[in-house]
């Protein structure tokens, strides 16, 4: 096990947090260490080549500052492990799964590996067997669970909702702000300055399309990009939506549009294709809910948005030509191109598995996929399905007002935002995904969401004889819409 410089700039935080800092600093560190998706804090040379990214890492301190005995807030571990308890079976069930899976059903079925020999083809498969794999499968599960748990611990206490608002914003100007150092510098010496970040095993893309730069900011490649600017595209607009803040995630949003829209992702195109039409439908099948004007303004946004695409066309006339090409070949001509083709036979990898394991799944790391569906299906079987599936009822609870739009106060308003981003974040995941492991962010945003609206639990949360209730969660009144 060796620590990077990442690892080690963590600790010193970690422990200042541990000895000195409050809840609130503990739950800011975790969201910013989410940022860092393509770095690694720890290196595990003997797992193959493994890495703990910087958000699991951060998890240790995080739950030393949570079971401190004094100023600690463990007292709330049960009402968090209970309102997650849909994920906690999933989780569970996963990690043993990595385990069993590739034992039970080990030789029977053949599969293209998580971490393929280097000069395999684009289809070459190997008899299942257990590997390091799936030990670091279980362990990203492990931490999907305790990040959803922490969030809701935190979100609980005062503030805890605006810590995450606050973080929302300033991890969306972190993402345009690093995609464009990256835009700018491709090519000069400070290039290497930001590949320091890269320092996660993962395979580092660097390419171009028809002469267009693939954004990708501090991460591997742009579809991991893209995933995590939308993320934050979502989070932005769906506050906005509710007129939290309104100014500024309103403006975060249309930037972080044009960001995705620039990275020259499939996966940016795909991801703003199916949230503009969910996001229209909503509009039109819950009009109640919608803030006043808030439509208008949306139109108003698109239009600016195209115009200003005309007139750049208009001062560069081979642009247009540019950008179809360079559109058709990423979205129309993927699905034809090799790279298409093998995503396509990674996904269908986990329909396989799923039949083949009659419903059981052959465990979590046993096999690549490219999407987060059709991960869990192989992985995880119909227990995997089914409980995730009852977990995102459980965060989104489709019959409160709040999570269509405006409704209630504003913690309801929070949860519900937090809820819709949460069920939106994995869109990008459901198109690219290698594994049955939800993103770090989605696990944030749904304990937060649950914490927001501890109602829909079931129950209200415990509290201790002769004690007043915790204050709501403070945000200043939202700029106006």
């Amino acid at each position: 096990m060796e620590l990077t410089f990442i690892g080690w700039i963590q600790a010193v935080i970690g422990l200042a947090i541990v000895v000195a800092g409050g809840p609130n600093s503990a739950f800011l560190f975790l969201i910013l260490s989410g940022l860092f998706d393509g770095s690694a804090a720890v290196l595990l040379p003997a797992l193959g080549g493994s890495s703990i990214p910087p958000v699991q890492f951060a998890l240790m301190f995080v739950f030393l500052r949570i079971l401190v005995p004094k100023g600690g807030v463990y007292g709330r571990f049960p009402d968090a492990v209970r309102a997650n308890a849909w994920l906690v079976l999933f989780c569970f069930y996963g990690i043993a799964h990595a385990f069993i899976g590739p034992r039970l059903f080990g030789g029977a079925i053949s599969v293209y590996p998580m971490r393929p020999h280097p000069e395999s083809g684009l289809f070459d498969v190997i008899p299942l067997w257990p590997k390091s794999q799936n030990l670091t499968a279980g362990t990203y599960l492990l931490g999907c669970l305790l990040i959803a748990i922490a969030a809701y611990i935190f979100c609980r206490g005062r503030g805890g909702g605006k810590v995450l608002v606050d973080a929302s914003i300033w991890g969306g100007w972190f993402f345009i702000i690093t995609g464009l150092l990256d835009l700018l510098t491709r090519g000069t010496p400070f290039e290497q300055t930001l590949s320091i970040f890269r320092n996660g095993d993962y395979v580092q893309m660097n390419v171009e399309v028809d002469g267009f730069i693939r954004i990708r900011g501090l991460l591997p490649e742009a579809s991991t990009y893209a995933g995590a600017c939308f993320t934050f595209f979502a989070i932005n607009t769906e506050l906005w939506y509710r007129s939290v803040r309104a100014r500024a995630t309103g403006v975060l949003a249309i930037a972080l549009a044009l960001m995705l829209v620039m990275s020259t992702s499939s996966t940016a195109y795909v991801a703003l294709a199916a949230y503009s039409a969910l996001f229209l439908l909503r509009a039109v099948a819950v009009p109640g809910v919608a803030p006043r004007g808030k439509l208008l303004r949306v139109s108003a946004a698109g239009f600016m948005i195209v115009f200003a695409v005309a007139v750049l066309m208009a001062v560069i006339p081979q642009l247009p030509a540019a950008i179809y090409q360079m559109v058709v070949e990423m979205t129309v001509e993927k699905s034809s191109s090799d790279s298409g083709q093998q995503r396509l036979f990674w996904a269908m990898q986990g329909v396989h598995a799923l039949f083949e394991s009659h419903g059981l799944g052959i465990g979590p790391g046993s096999f690549r996929s490219s999407s987060l569906i059709t991960a869990i299906a192989g992985s995880m079987g119909l227990i995997g399905i089914v409980s995730f599936t009852m977990y995102l009822l459980a965060v989104f609870q489709p019959s409160r007002r709040s999570s269509w739009g405006q409704g209630g106060e504003l913690p309801q308003m929070l949860g519900g935002a937090f809820a819709s981003a949460a069920v939106f974040s994995l869109i990008p995941a459901a198109i690219g995904s290698p594994q049955p492991s939800p993103p770090a962010m989605f696990s944030m945003l749904a304990g937060a969401a649950l914490a927001l609206r501890p109602a829909l639990t079931g129950r209200p949360a415990a509290r201790r004889p002769g004690r007043a209730p915790e204050p709501a969660n403070e945000l200043p009144a939202g700029d106006p819409a």
